[in-house]
């Protein structure tokens, strides 16, 4: 998902691609600055991700998008991450690190069945933040996935600050997503995703949660997305928009450029968000 200038590379040069280009490792990597409005008051909160995979066997490259190969090639992997995030412009010496640990397994049968998880720890300065999810599911066709999840979010120390209404809590998620791939011609691609969970949080009000977005793969190398999501926590609601583009300069590299924009009903709180991101597979 992004948006990016390359008219100039494109009159520069054009780069060359092998369809044959597997892979085994992925490196990524990502900055983002998010502004915050509270209404009285607003502020900056910067991000910044590094993160790798390990596939436990070589992805295929040579049919669909390259930046849908993993999709398509219905592969297993371990990876792990680390998210840097400084909010210290929207609350005085709050930022955080946070660790994951990750992996999927699928398991080929006559319909090939995916087990997931990850375990993600943050470290804002007023406490530990555990996170745990698991995930099952199946491709129900060689083109379409369905996973059902759970997740649970524990806090070790009530000490969270507010931020104007927003706070922290914890929480366990039940959640249903699905991802179908269309094939169109000239090698281009649509992908549809959308997905539901019910966030049940400890000591407030249970949240609806759901989204749908779309990708449209011109070629193997670009991509247009789209994404609505909103959250329904007893009629007070947070819709989120999303819109991006996500290119392969080389059959090795990837880039995104992304804009997101949030906001709450009936309050003055808004965000609008802007994500640059690369790849690196070998």
């Amino acid at each position: 998902m992004l948006k990016r200038s390359m008219m100039l590379a494109t009159l520069v040069m054009v780069p060359t691609f092998d369809v044959n280009a597997d892979f085994q490792w992925q490196a990524v990597g990502a900055i983002s600055r998010n502004n915050i409005d509270l209404g009285p008051a607003d502020g900056d909160v910067d991000s910044a991700v590094l993160g790798g995979r390990y596939y436990l066997e070589e992805v295929d490259t040579s049919h669909g998008p390259l930046a849908e190969a993993v999709f398509n090639s219905q592969a297993s992997f371990v990876g792990a991450n680390w998210v840097y995030t400084d909010a210290d412009d929207l609350v005085d010496d709050l930022d955080s690190d946070a660790y994951t640990l990750e992996g999927r397994y699928v398991w080929q049968t006559s319909m090939p069945l995916i087990f997931e998880g990850s375990w993600t720890r943050e470290t804002p300065n007023f406490s530990d933040i555990d996170t745990y999810t698991l995930g099952f599911g199946a491709y129900i066709s060689p083109h379409t996935e369905v996973i059902f999840s759970y997740r649970n979010s524990d806090i070790d120390d009530s000490d969270a600050p507010e931020v104007g209404e927003l706070g922290f809590a914890n929480i366990d998620a039940y959640g249903i997503d699905f991802q179908h791939h269309w094939e169109l011609s000239h090698d281009g691609t649509f992908v549809l995703s959308a997905g539901y969970a019910r966030i049940d949080v400890e000591d407030g009000e249970d949240i609806d949660s759901w989204r749908v977005g779309s990708n449209w793969f011109v070629n193997r190398t670009l991509g247009f997305g789209v994404e609505f999501s909103r959250d329904d926590n007893s009629g007070a609601q947070q819709d989120t928009y999303s819109a991006g583009v996500n290119w392969f300069v080389t059959d090795t590299i990837g880039l995104v450029l992304a804009y997101v924009y949030s906001e709450i009903d009936n309050t003055d709180i808004e965000s609008d968000q802007i994500l640059l991101g690369a790849e690196l597979r070998f």
